[in-house]
């Protein structure tokens, strides 16, 4: 008696129905091949502006990366001159976890820059905007600064090599400062 009362209560209850299923969402913007400069810095940029991304961070440096602190960042927080690829991997995973919402204005190759064949050299002013996750209303901070990549091309994808930030006159949080701040 129990097992046909729990039949008919569970056939009632459309938990053996067939449902159509969810259609799969959007998937995060990437370049999959970096075979071109401004996809290799648009991969830059998607990797701080989509957490799905995170996962390729570390692939887009060469085996020999090397970050370089601003040196008046170095200074004025006691950070380190450099770090590595590791150090920038474990960067973005806390990075992601500490903001709930990452903005970055476009990085462009302009006439300054230094391309040839198989290395370039990429000058750029940055502006990132960091919200805060779990805050109270919309603590916004705006990091701003100046930043040089040294790119490779190895088996035709650019890489970035060396990357060195740079803070200017007016800027208070640059972007050093915020990877050390999130490792």
């Amino acid at each position: 008696m129990i097992i046909l009362l729990a039949l008919v209560l569970l056939g009632g209850c459309d938990l053996f129905k067939v449902r159509e299923s969810e259609p799969p969402g959007e998937p995060p913007p990437w370049n999959d091949y970096a075979y071109d400069l401004e996809y290799a810095l648009e991969n830059l940029s998607y990797c701080y502006t989509d957490s799905r991304n995170k996962i390729h961070y570390a692939a887009m440096f060469t085996d020999a990366f090397v970050f370089h602190f601003a040196s008046q960042d170095i200074s004025d927080f006691s950070m380190p001159t450099i770090w590595n690829r590791s150090q920038e991997q474990n960067m973005i995973e806390l990075l992601h976890n500490h903001y709930a919402k990452i903005e970055m204005d476009t990085l462009k190759i302009d006439g300054d820059d230094q391309i040839s064949e198989n290395e370039a050299i990429i000058y750029s002013p940055y502006t990132i905007r960091v919200t805060l996750r779990n805050s109270i209303g919309q603590d916004v901070i705006d990091v701003k600064g100046n930043l040089e990549l040294h790119f490779r091309r190895i088996s035709g994808y650019w890489y970035i090599d060396k990357w060195y930030d740079y803070r200017g006159r007016n800027d208070i949080i640059t972007w050093g400062k915020l990877k050390y701040d999130n490792s």
